[in-house]
């Protein structure tokens, strides 16, 4: 091990950590908005890739325009499972929600096995296999464009969030959705809408993990505990903080991978996770306690 492996692995997780906070954003805006915790996330991520694999197929088309197919497709698939499934369940409470969304889980991870099988899939891109120079330390293309996706996606995000008339009736129903009822927002459609926003940002997630790693239907459970990781540590509920813990825990990896071997990479960023939540429970950027 030396000084430049370590520089290498810091430069690589930092843009690793750009593809992490694509993967997680989806789950932190559900929870911020609902506090749902929804374990779906990871199949939805799934579920994108293989669509995403599909219609590339179908129209031979690049991956990432082959993605804007798929945003709205995801969007309808996760309206309606929130109005009309999750929707009637949340007045109870949050525990039916969340083992309704475990039933989900379950049914989504079996019905794609069911359609494409068990064994591991890709996304080929031109650029999936290529690498750019940066500080001297050769970094995957598709790092790089999952970065910048990453920034322009929160950004994005964060804006229509605090500026947009949406956005505005989002944070609302989010802050006080009795009073939101009052004022004549529809609070359930609100989240609907969101839990649909969140589902079609998964349809980028999904489209990152594919041209940069492999999936397969059982692979949601893992993609659900690194956005897990992600959003605990920027803050529960936080967009930017997204952004945030997504470079943290892909700086970490790659750091402890360059020390102990990429064997050991997972486990040194759930160790991360498990540290910051005896620290901080709800994440570094989020509110504690009396704060």
């Amino acid at each position: 091990m030396t000084v430049t492996t370590l520089f290498a692995g810091a430069v690589n997780g930092i843009f690793l950590g750009g593809l992490y906070a694509v993967v997680a954003i989806g789950l932190s805006l559900v929870f911020g908005v609902m506090r749902l915790v929804n374990v779906t996330h990871g199949e939805y991520l799934i579920l994108a890739a293989y669509v995403n694999l599909v219609v590339t197929g179908l129209l031979g088309i690049d991956p990432f325009v082959a993605s804007l197919l798929g945003i709205p497709i995801i969007f309808v698939i996760g309206y309606a499972i929130q109005r009309w499934v999750l929707n009637p369940v949340m007045g109870k409470g949050m525990e039916p929600a969340l083992l309704m969304a475990f039933g989900l889980s379950i049914i989504a991870q079996n019905a794609m096995i069911q359609q494409y099988g068990g064994d591991p899939r890709t996304i080929t891109t031109p650029y999936s296999q290529q690498g750019v120079e940066v500080l001297g330390v050769i970094v995957p293309t598709i790092y790089i464009v999952a970065f910048v996706m990453g920034v322009l996606l929160i950004g994005g995000l964060h804006l229509f969030i605090n500026r947009s008339y949406l956005g505005k009736a989002i944070r609302a129903a989010t802050q006080d959705p009795e009073t939101a009822k009052v004022m004549g927002i529809n609070v359930n459609a609100i989240y609907a809408i969101t839990y649909g926003i969140g589902a079609s940002l998964a349809t980028l997630g999904g489209l990152l993990i594919g041209a940069a790693f492999s999936f397969a239907p059982a692979s949601g459970f893992f993609w659900l505990l690194k956005s897990f990781v992600v959003v605990v540590l920027g803050g529960m509920g936080s967009i930017v903080g997204t952004l945030v813990g997504g470079i943290i825990l892909g700086t970490t990896e790659g750091i402890g991978a360059a020390i102990v071997g990429t064997g050991y990479r997972d486990m040194i960023g759930f160790l991360i996770f498990l540290l910051v939540l005896l620290i901080r429970p709800r994440g570094l950027f989020g509110r504690q306690g009396s704060e």
